[in-house]
């Protein structure tokens, strides 16, 4: 089965490096508008008895942020232990130390490639 990543963020431009790299690894990619529409997203994905691999979200977007997206995957006990990156331009050690201990697993700045996004999800994902 192809390995699956969401790509949570409000910048076209980042959805479309989000799907660039998804398509160099050969990964299906599933891209959420913000948060809240990310978050409907992964549910919807997982109840279609499909798991993602990793999830990558920005911080700052609108009608749900990364940080609650982050929380709220990490209350859910069939989406806790999957890898979630966060994507942001904040250099704010509070937001970084927020994320980590709800769980976040790495922290990716922008700007950035389709190549460091492979880099770093080849480095999670171990492929």
């Amino acid at each position: 089965m192809k390995k699956i990543m969401i790509g949570v963020d409000d910048s076209n431009v980042n959805r479309e490096i989000f799907k660039e790299a998804a398509n160099k690894l050969g990964m299906d990619v599933i891209i959420g508008n913000d948060g809240k529409d990310g978050l409907e997203k992964i549910m919807s994905t997982i109840n279609k008895q499909k798991i993602p691999d990793i999830i990558i979200t920005d911080i700052n977007m609108p009608n749900m942020n990364g940080v609650e997206l982050i929380a709220k995957l990490k209350e859910n006990v069939v989406t806790k232990y999957i890898p979630v990156l966060i994507l942001t331009t904040e250099k704010d050690n509070e937001t970084k130390n927020k994320c980590r201990s709800l769980g976040a697993a790495g922290w990716i700045n922008k700007p950035l490639s389709p190549e460091e996004i492979v880099v770093v999800i080849k480095k999670f994902l171990k492929i």
